[in-house]
């Protein structure tokens, strides 16, 4: 039998993968991570970032590179998105019952922005789980908040009216203009892991950096670094006056029940207050 060409077998493989996805939801083989936020001037813990994986039954754990992009093209990504909105609140809820009052962050794609349903499926959202919105936080790109004019900026006011908070995420200065962020009325931009990544041997970058934590201070922003991975990187940020931060140095994406664990262990070793 003649072997198939490499790119023949990634295709089928692929073709296989996300025939397998259409089924993901239905089989319950999604589940949310979640990655610590940390203030970087009191070393408080502050939140969490939820980021969805796909646990297959012959892969093992999917990457989310592997697979949002599709569940984009096909047009699930909105029901998987709700999903993702619903659980995260949940475990939040759980997690504040408990005594913990910290932000839960999720990310949203475009097509949930543009949704006509999407602000009452996070009013549902709120409404079951009992989350407190003020401690609720929607993750959108720039290009998805920039992209839709007057009808997004209507839609994020509205979400901003359940008492919710709006961030940018994966900003990059220099890349990105500073003056966009003025168009939009978000509360939070994250700077982009590959900018924070740079920012040791780049003098430029501290000038940048720098800069938008005065625009940041002007327009009430709060300010943060994700992908931070030393404490160089750190202490950068600090000097800078960069809010809070998220990254391996402090901990990696972690399910619900080692967030527990995490919880314990940090109000031990840091004696900050949760």
């Amino acid at each position: 039998m003649v072997n198939e060409p490499p790119f023949l077998e990634t295709q089928r493989d692929n073709d296989l993968l996300f025939k397998e996805l259409s089924h993901a939801l239905a089989r319950d083989e999604f589940f949310l991570v979640y990655q610590p936020t940390i203030d970087l001037q009191s070393n408080a813990f502050v939140g969490v970032e939820a980021l969805i994986r796909w646990r297959t039954t012959n892969r093992g754990v999917v990457a989310p590179e592997m697979f949002i992009s599709e569940l984009e093209r096909s047009g699930q990504i909105c029901e998987v998105g709700k999903w993702a909105l619903d659980t995260a609140c949940q475990q939040g809820a759980d997690w504040h019952a408990r005594g913990y009052r910290f932000a839960v962050s999720v990310n949203n794609s475009v097509k949930q922005l543009e949704s006509e349903t999407f602000v009452e499926d996070v009013r549902g959202a709120l409404r079951m789980t009992r989350f407190d919105p003020a401690l609720l936080v929607l993750e959108f790109s720039q290009e998805s908040l920039l992209r839709g004019g007057e009808s997004t900026a209507i839609t994020i006011e509205q979400l901003k009216a359940l008492g919710i908070r709006i961030a940018v995420d994966d900003f990059t200065p220099g890349v990105s203009p500073l003056s966009t962020l003025q168009q939009i009325p978000i509360d939070i931009v994250k700077l982009d892991r590959n900018f924070i990544n740079g920012i040791s041997k780049s003098p430029q970058d501290v000038e940048l950096v720098q800069s938008l934590v005065q625009l940041g201070k002007s327009l009430n922003l709060l300010i943060v670094a994700s992908g931070i991975e030393d404490i160089d990187q750190r202490q950068r940020l600090q000097v800078k006056e960069i809010h809070l931060g998220q990254g391996f140095l402090f901990s990696a994406p972690r399910e619900a029940e080692q967030i527990d664990q995490f919880l314990e262990d940090f109000a031990i070793f840091s004696g900050r207050p949760l």
